[in-house]
């Protein structure tokens, strides 16, 4: 499994975290500033999230509760360090 670092969503009334893995060539860090101010795709109000077992799907930026970097995990959204 490719591993990669990811902005974890923690969404409203939803239990598990979406994942956004950084774009091609970009550090997470710059992946952070585009979903803070809603540049390059987020403007829209939906944000792609990865899922290791459904593939790619959207869900509302106004669902977000939070956002932090995740470093290190796979498809299946494991921690690296966690294993």
């Amino acid at each position: 499994m490719a591993v990669y670092d990811a902005l974890e969503l923690r969404m409203i009334d939803q239990g598990r975290p979406e994942y956004v893995p950084a774009r091609e060539g970009d550090r997470i860090e710059k992946e952070l500033d585009r979903f803070i101010h809603k540049t390059h795709g987020y403007e829209t109000g939906w944000v792609k999230v990865r899922d290791g077992q459904d593939g790619d799907r959207f869900v509302r930026y106004d669902r977000v509760a939070s956002v932090s970097i995740v470093r290190g995990i796979d498809d299946g959204h494991v921690p690296i360090a966690a294993v």
